[in-house]
């Protein structure tokens, strides 16, 4: 099960992004992740190690949220964007099998959020704007 070491690396992140803007990590309340549905991480596995990887830590209360991102592909033949796995894998304009992949494979950190009173009061977070 690789989630735990996902998870790992997301707690790395956090602390970076909490050093990053002059927050403790303790300021950090909820991360919300965006995990495509043909990547390799089982979203149920990835929510199940989070506790225990936060236990005894500065963030042990934070939250973890994950989006599911549908695998979208399109068709080789017909150019026919569809979702794949609702589909069973063939393309529901043609009936073809050969495609390549539009969404469904990534692994994002979306969103980290922050207590309202651990933000600086001008209201500025260093980095990413959409991070917050």
């Amino acid at each position: 099960m690789h989630e735990l070491g996902i998870v790992f690396e997301i707690q790395k992140r956090l602390l970076a992004f909490a050093a990053g803007n002059g927050l403790s990590p303790a300021s950090i309340a909820s991360v919300v992740v965006e995990v495509g549905e043909a990547s390799t991480v089982i979203p149920k596995y990835l929510l199940e190690c989070w506790p225990a990887a936060m236990d005894g830590t500065d963030m042990e209360d934070a939250t973890l949220e994950v989006e599911v991102i549908v695998a979208q592909v399109q068709c080789k033949k017909c150019g026919t964007v569809y979702p794949y796995l609702e589909h069973d894998k063939i393309c529901p304009s043609c009936g073809a099998w050969e495609c390549r992949m539009v969404t469904g494979q990534e692994f994002n950190i979306k969103e980290i959020l922050v207590y309202e009173e651990d933000v600086p009061e001008d209201g500025s977070l260093g980095g990413d704007p959409a991070v917050r």
